[in-house]
């Protein structure tokens, strides 16, 4: 059977031709703002609203202090407090000022920011697990409000608990001037195969007192439709306790248990029996509006083997499909069934497998497409791969979809006999060394690869995105689409280039590619460590918000940023009004491209071939957009050719010598095909 052939075209734009209509001039740092000191300073997303304030989600420490030296919680925590994760949500204005801040701040558990949504033009939703206000024992800064429990009562808050150590996972939504428009406090519990409520003992040297056993929704993403439902993903890692703390564990997949139930704001929502589940697969929920009922459940994986699934996150287009997307780590070669009825399935090589994949669904939960993504070292006798999808983000007016996407290769294995190929759909893509991508693919149940870009680097194409942020990792506007990425050795810019002296040291950057894959520009920040990792970005009109963990000094054009001797939770403000229209590529004679071919796709005629010079180009009904002529050198210049009729082209190639070449045709809807040709007088 015939693979889907993918010619991709990749047009590198020379250094002289940068001109401002790309970007490359006019564009400038206004601001560099946020928090420091302690590891656990990060923002884990932003959102913004009309007028470009920022809305932003993080995790914070007890010394954590703004720039102007504001901690981050003024409060002083009581006895026993615990500095490990807390959140922050705080609005941050135009100008870089923190308007207001919320947090969220326990001495039981810790708190741990997940992601953030914009809802509207009005408000904004965050995603957070956080401690419960549990009887008896602790306090909870709750939004700033402290919320502390007696030993014989506690307040009357949804998210008030009996149990020692208990969470939940809180959906909280806000307006822009932080007030909580709405909140609800989710839980999972479980039913043993007797049909009992599972409840677990505390010891009893300390209160000996039996608790329903809770558990929280692990690896969260969330997404809002316009009609209000809500759409939680998580990882199926259930495990509960029964009897005293040394007693055995209970899993889902040992068949121990016989349903799983949700629980909102205290109250039951939903049932899932636990033969609908599977261990280690991601499982979307759909909840009505305000959590009221559990209207559908889904496994993205079916098959009863262990599908290893690390961290899945989950978006949605303005349509009301989702796009889920994730890493597999195989445990064995078997395939993952998505849909048995649609015969839908990742197939897996071999044991130590890792892909990326990305399954769309609509609003019933259905399974419409599957992409996947690997790499395998060569020389190597089995596949190794850790290459994943980061991130996703969406066009209407092109109706394309973006990806950012990293392998796993480390610049160890940056040697001539050492290269990864980078596998699409289960066909080889290109040839690469520890690249970060970006990917477009269209918007329909197809999925059909348009274009891909490779960040640019000095050290074999080193760059990979970050290890620590999986969301708002990429954005795109008017033919732009922008990432973040640490570059190994140095960057290669249209506009500029950047060597580090070791090839060992990392930096951190920002791309802006066309919607081709062709870098227009980049930008480094001059922030070298191992620890620096980039983070969430946002777009608005001219706008441009970086958002980074940093570990070094750092330099954002002009403006010069001090190491704090720790993390620095990093706001970077980029300005450029060239963002505000569509970006146009101007080919001329002297623009070259490289070309990538992998295999056939899509009949077409080309004749005569051999040709003594002129040929005939038969689109098949694909009207001839651009045409290219490349030597066995793999470079290419634009072919000058004319319209024949009938959906035939003629094109001359009487004015280059003897050989092999190749005819590479963009066709109207943007996709590159390949035609081998052999000039013969």
């Amino acid at each position: 059977m015939k693979k889907t052939a993918l010619f991709l075209v990749s047009l590198l734009m020379m250094l002289g031709s940068a001109e401002a209509q790309n970007g490359t001039s006019g564009g400038r740092f206004e601001w560099v703002r946020g928090y420091a000191p302690g590891n656990l300073a990060g923002i884990v997303g932003a959102v913004t609203d009309s007028v470009g304030n920022l809305y932003i989600l993080g995790s914070f420490n007890f010394e954590s202090q703004w720039e102007n030296g504001e901690l981050i919680m003024p409060i002083t925590p009581h006895n026993g407090a615990q500095n490990g994760y807390n959140t922050l949500i705080a609005k941050i204005s135009p100008e870089g000022e923190m308007v207001w801040k919320k947090v969220i701040h326990g001495n039981a558990c810790p708190s741990q920011p997940h992601d953030i949504k914009p809802l509207g033009d009005t408000a904004f939703a965050c995603l957070v697990t956080m401690p419960l206000a549990a009887k008896g024992y602790g306090y909870l800064y709750y939004l700033d409000t402290l919320v502390e429990a007696t030993p014989t009562s506690w307040p009357d808050y949804p998210m008030s608990a009996e149990g020692f150590y208990n969470q939940c996972l809180a959906l909280i939504t806000f307006d822009f001037e932080g007030n909580v428009l709405e909140h609800h406090f989710l839980q999972l519990s479980y039913m043993d195969h007797n049909g009992e409520d599972i409840y677990y003992v505390n010891p009893p040297q300390s209160w000996g007192n039996v608790f329903l056993s809770t558990q929280v929704p692990l690896f969260p993403s969330f997404a809002i439709d316009s009609e209000s439902h809500v759409y939680l993903i998580r990882t199926i890692l259930d495990n509960t306790t029964d009897g005293s703390y040394s007693g055995g564990d209970y899993y889902l997949y040992d068949g121990d248990i016989t349903a799983v139930k949700f629980w909102c704001d205290r109250r039951m929502v939903g049932v899932v029996p636990a033969d609908s589940t599977l261990y280690g697969s991601p499982q979307i929920l759909k909840f009505a509006p305000h959590f009221d009922t559990l209207l559908e459940n889904r496994n993205v994986f079916l098959k009863q083997s262990s599908p290893s699934v690390n961290r899945t996150h989950i978006r949605m287009d303005r349509t009301g499909n989702l796009y889920v997307i994730g890493l597999l780590e195989g445990n064995d070669s078997s395939c993952l069934v998505v849909d048995s009825i649609r015969n839908m399935y990742i197939e897996r090589s071999c044991a130590n497998d890792q892909k990326g994949y990305l399954i769309k669904f609509d609003s019933l939960l259905t399974a419409k497409s599957i992409v996947t993504l690997n790499d395998s070292i060569i020389p190597s006798d089995k596949i190794h791969s850790r290459t994943m999808f980061k991130d996703i983000t969406f066009d209407y007016d092109s109706n394309l979809m973006f990806l950012c996407a990293s392998t796993g290769r480390g610049a160890f294995h940056d040697t001539l006999s050492f290269y990864s190929i980078l596998t699409y759909q289960g066909s080889p893509l290109v040839r690469l060394k520890n690249d970060a991508f970006m990917m477009s693919f269209q918007m329909n149940d197809s999925a059909q690869l348009h274009s891909y870009g490779r960040v640019p680097s000095m050290m074999h194409s080193s760059i990979r995105l970050s290890s620590v942020y999986e969301h708002d990792n990429i954005v795109c506007q008017n033919n732009r689409t922008i990432i973040q990425a640490i570059g190994i050795g140095g960057f290669r810019f249209p506009n500029q280039v950047v060597n580090f002296p070791r090839w060992s040291d990392r930096g951190l950057g920002f791309v802006v590619f066309d919607y081709q894959g062709n870098v227009i520009e980049g930008h480094s920040y001059s922030a070298i460590s191992p620890d620096n990792e980039p983070g969430p970005m946002v777009i608005k009109d001219s706008i441009l918000y970086l958002i980074n963990q940093l570990s070094s000094d750092a330099t954002f054009g002009d403006i010069h940023v001090p190491s704090r001797g720790d993390y620095f939770a990093c706001i970077a403000k980029y300005v450029d009004t060239a963002f505000m229209t569509p970006y146009v590529r101007r080919v001329t004679e002297d623009t070259t491209i490289r070309v990538e071919v992998v295999q056939e796709e899509w009949t077409r005629v080309l004749y005569p071939n051999p040709t003594s010079g002129r040929v005939t180009v038969v689109m098949n009904g694909r009207p001839l957009r651009e045409l290219y002529v490349a030597g066995m050198d793999g470079i290419a210049k634009p072919l000058p050719f004319s319209a024949i009729g009938d959906g035939r082209y003629a094109a001359d190639l009487t004015d280059r010598p003897d050989g092999a070449y190749v005819l590479v045709m963009i066709s109207d809807d943007k996709h590159a095909y390949r035609s081998n040709v052999i000039l013969q007088r």
